[in-house]
């Protein structure tokens, strides 16, 4: 497998990864959102690119996204856990052609980083993203740990 320029961007907070989006974002790109909640970054993202499918693995949280989102043409929603790739994989295929431009995780801002990184290894092998963007505090800190001298 040949992994394009692929850029990781991880923040700590949702003004960060809102802003970031907004950022990384071209009209034509094809985006996965994986843990979308009720749908404020669904909707800034659904207005900045070509197609948005968003995920999350809560219902309550999918059926608030839905009525938030109901204007808009250019997004899919669906309650499925991050973790089950293969039909996602599927989803992609269906929804996207199999293309996937950007890939926006933001799974609870101190959800343990091994299980973050366990993630975007497996959706950078899957879909060869051109920028993942990853919202997790713990992450974001463990990541500054290493840049010290």
């Amino acid at each position: 497998m040949v992994i394009r320029n692929l850029k990781i961007i991880v923040v700590s907070d949702v003004s960060e990864y809102r802003r970031y989006a907004r950022e990384i974002l071209n009209p034509d790109d094809y985006v996965l959102e994986i843990g979308c909640g009720t749908g404020v970054t669904t909707e800034i993202i659904a207005k900045l690119s070509a197609k948005v499918y968003a995920i999350d693995k809560s219902y309550p949280e999918i059926r608030r996204a839905e009525e938030r989102l109901s204007k808009y043409k250019n997004i899919y929603l669906e309650c499925i856990d991050a973790f089950d790739i293969r039909r996602i994989l599927e989803r992609v295929r269906e929804y996207f052609g199999g293309r996937l431009d950007v890939i926006l995780i933001d799974i609870g801002g101190v959800a343990d980083p091994a299980k973050v990184v366990d993630l975007i290894w497996k959706y950078l092998h899957v879909f060869n993203p051109r920028i993942i963007l990853v919202k997790n505090r713990l992450l974001k800190k463990l990541i500054e740990y290493c840049q010290k001298d």
